[in-house]
């Protein structure tokens, strides 16, 4: 990957809200640590019901987070889904398909693990913006 892919890669990644809190030379070690995969039109990347092998950052196309076949919402570059299976081993909530040619960077749970290990500081920025969502859908439920 040259110099200029992975810098527009750390950017991003650090827009990305799961990792908007992590400093950038955290950041850096993310994007060195994942991968990029290219997905077609009506390929399935996420199907519901089934383990997963982690985080999605869309770079370039579109898809729709579909629930029984109902779509949900449509996703595109600069998009992140599957952030929650970093950090369990539950199943997917819904599928996700491409709708236009797709190339996202994904990172595994056992590669985020490492980096976690390795830099506590992206640890600390998620849970920042993890409280910061669990502080709307608190005051979300009281109103």
């Amino acid at each position: 990957m040259s110099k200029e892919s992975e810098e527009r890669l750390a950017r991003l990644v650090s827009k990305g809200s799961l990792f908007s809190k992590v400093p950038e030379k955290s950041i850096k070690s993310i994007v060195k640590s994942g991968k990029e995969r290219k997905f077609e039109v009506g390929e399935t990347i996420v199907k519901e019901g089934e383990t997963g092998v982690g985080f999605y950052l869309i770079l370039d196309g579109k898809v729709e987070v579909r629930r029984k076949n109902k779509v949900l919402s449509t996703l595109s570059s600069g998009d992140v889904f599957g952030e929650m299976g970093l950090i369990d081993d539950q199943p997917r909530s819904a599928d996700v398909v491409a709708v236009a040619p797709t190339q996202t960077f994904c990172l595994t749970p056992w590669t985020f693990e490492a980096i976690l290990k390795g830099h506590p500081d992206v640890a600390v920025g998620m849970m920042k913006v993890l409280v910061g969502r669990l502080r709307l859908s608190n005051k979300a439920l009281s109103e």
